[in-house]
């Protein structure tokens, strides 16, 4: 007899968790949505927490060709660094990367490097990038971080 009320009591158990109802406070799952990756931010160049330039405006565009996985970012000012660059991206959770790529506006074709690209509810940026013609190539890691701006 015991071990009956001890099974209908773990069935009882299973049958309250699931059928358990989740709270419904009218919030969306903004997980869901694609980030909006294509825009203008005012950013600011950090080195660790020293604060190196900024702000200044950067650009991200999206690759327009079928099937593109990659963005285009360029500092539109040219005051920080004059660099302009493709990276990988990842709409749905809005990161962006890229392990070694050639800077486009530059006569050299320096290398850059962007890690820890990430875009925050469409309306933050954050993105570390080195380069190579650096005074050591690649040795600083520069912090950009800003937010996005209308036109």
């Amino acid at each position: 007899m015991k071990k009956i009320t001890y099974l209908l009591g773990f069935l009882a158990i299973g049958i309250l968790v699931s059928c358990e109802k989740e709270a419904d406070n009218g919030a969306t799952d903004d997980a869901s949505k694609p980030v909006n990756i294509t825009g203008q931010w005012e950013v600011t160049a950090y080195n660790d927490s020293t604060l190196i330039f900024g702000p200044f405006k950067v650009i991200t565009l999206k690759d327009t060709s079928a099937q593109s996985d990659s963005i285009t970012i360029q500092d539109t000012e040219v005051k920080f660094w004059k660099f302009q660059t493709k990276a990988f991206v990842d709409e749905k959770n809005g990161t962006f990367h890229t392990e070694l790529s050639n800077c486009e506006v530059s006569e050299e074709a320096i290398g850059i490097k962007i890690s820890n690209g990430k875009i925050f509810n469409s309306d933050s940026i954050y993105f570390e990038i080195q380069f190579e013609d650096d005074e050591t190539p690649y040795k600083n890691t520069f912090q950009l971080k800003g937010h996005r701006i209308s036109e």
